[in-house]
């Protein structure tokens, strides 16, 4: 040991002898600077991500900040923000299509491709055609009599077989099996809530006019802010912009059902229904405690509800309408078609929605959903020519407001992330 060191401190020699274990090379003796990564050290070479670049050991991360952090190693970001959105976050957010997730745009906000504005078209139209083949279909029996809870069921048919048509022959995206631990009561009650904000959103269809309808249901983010406060204990708190927000919606709602010629009670208590069953949903699939909502996306999960919901409604629609289905086809003629039409549309509606909330961001795609609405309540004013008078489009356009407020508020509520490049810049100017 006192020989390698004399020679490591030795002045350099003219002759440099063989090295030996003995007599070790200078260079393998001069300790690594502090700024150089010691090559013996793999974690070295790898870069180190701005999020992680000061961290206070003394402090325990929450169960959340690990998740994120598993979330940001996994898609190989910086930022857990900056990832794929799952089929259960989906389910969180704005549920009155089916049910936007949570997914954030590698484009700026305000941007988007062309593809992304086809999607979004597309969404509108068979958004608007949905909604108003529900009510033709329905128009098709007599008053009162309308099998609505028959027409849900034929969507959710049709969602199943062209949904496993698309995944396990054509291919169009992988088939994931529904996890076994994702069996739960709590996604059979999720599904239950699903199938009945349908069935009661037909309801209202066969009830009243389709424009009156969608006001109402514009008035979904109250019924979503009141069950969140009710059963979410780490829900963010309500700010005063969304408080704000909330009421032109129930002045632009109270407007229109006053002034609306086709009101009916049986009608408006189903349109307020769906709205609580949609935001029901939302709560539901924030409950779930599996591993759902890392190992399924939207294109299969949407495929496993209406399966679900095919199997619980199928008694209560033999129940309660007896096979009027099977009548319905053997009869044939105009309503069996509209009955098939319908549930293609629903179908394809959905597909877009995942789509378009595939491209942009959750808040986005709230704002995007709130043109939706104006689009459905226009064309089924034009369709079924519905006169409007001076008290309803006063309460549809603050029923509207209100939903747009809403999603800005909601916005604003967010924290703003700043980019690693304005993260650098901050603290190169400290």
């Amino acid at each position: 040991k006192n020989e390698s060191e004399d020679s490591c401190s030795a002045a350099p020699r003219k002759r440099t002898p063989l090295p030996s274990v003995a007599d070790p090379p200078a260079a393998m003796c001069r300790p690594f600077p502090p700024s150089a990564p010691s090559p013996l050290s793999s974690r070295a070479r790898l870069p180190r991500p701005n999020s992680l670049a000061k961290i206070d050991e003394s402090q325990t991360a929450s169960p959340k900040e690990l998740q994120q952090g598993l979330d940001a190693v996994g898609s190989g970001t910086d930022s857990p923000d900056v990832r794929r959105s799952s089929g259960l976050q989906s389910l969180t957010n704005d549920s009155s299509s089916w049910a936007p997730g949570q997914h954030a745009s590698a484009l700026p906000t305000g941007v988007f491709t062309p593809q992304t504005l086809v999607y979004i078209l597309v969404w509108y139209v068979t958004g608007a055609l949905t909604n108003s083949t529900s009510k033709q279909s329905l128009q098709q029996f007599e008053k009162g009599r309308a099998p609505w809870m028959s027409l849900t069921l034929m969507q959710h048919v049709c969602a199943t077989a062209a949904g496993t048509f698309a995944l396990r022959v054509a291919g169009l995206r992988r088939y994931k099996e529904l996890p076994a631990s994702a069996q739960t009561w709590g996604f059979y009650r999720m599904v239950l809530v699903y199938s009945l904000g349908f069935c009661m959103t037909n309801g209202a269809f066969g009830a009243v006019n389709a424009s009156f309808v969608d006001t109402v249901k514009a008035g979904e983010p109250l019924a979503t802010m009141l069950l969140t406060v009710l059963f979410l204990s780490d829900a963010p708190p309500v700010t005063l912009p969304i408080f704000l927000s909330l009421l032109p919606i129930v002045g632009g709602v109270s407007i229109s059902a006053m002034a609306e010629a086709s009101f009916s009670w049986v009608g408006f208590s189903l349109a307020l229904g769906s709205n609580i069953c949609n935001a029901a949903r939302s709560i539901c699939a924030k409950m779930l405690k599996t591993e759902l909502g890392r190992n399924m996306d939207n294109a299969s999960l949407f495929l496993h509800v209406n399966y679900y919901g095919v199997l619980l409604l199928l008694p209560a629609v033999l129940f309660f309408e007896g096979p009027i289905l099977v009548s319905l086809f053997r009869a044939g003629g105009k309503p069996a078609r509209l009955f098939c039409l319908n549930g293609l549309l629903y179908y394809i509606n959905n597909q877009m929605n995942f789509l378009v909330l595939e491209k942009v961001d959750a808040v986005t795609h709230g704002l995007i959903n709130c043109g939706r609405r104006v689009a459905n309540i226009g064309f089924a004013i034009v369709w079924f020519g519905i006169p409007v008078t001076m008290y309803n489009g006063l309460g549809i356009g603050l029923a509207l407001l209100g939903a747009f407020l809403y999603m800005k508020a909601k916005q604003m509520s967010v924290p703003s992330r700043a980019t690693p490049s304005a993260r650098t810049a901050a603290s190169k100017a400290q």
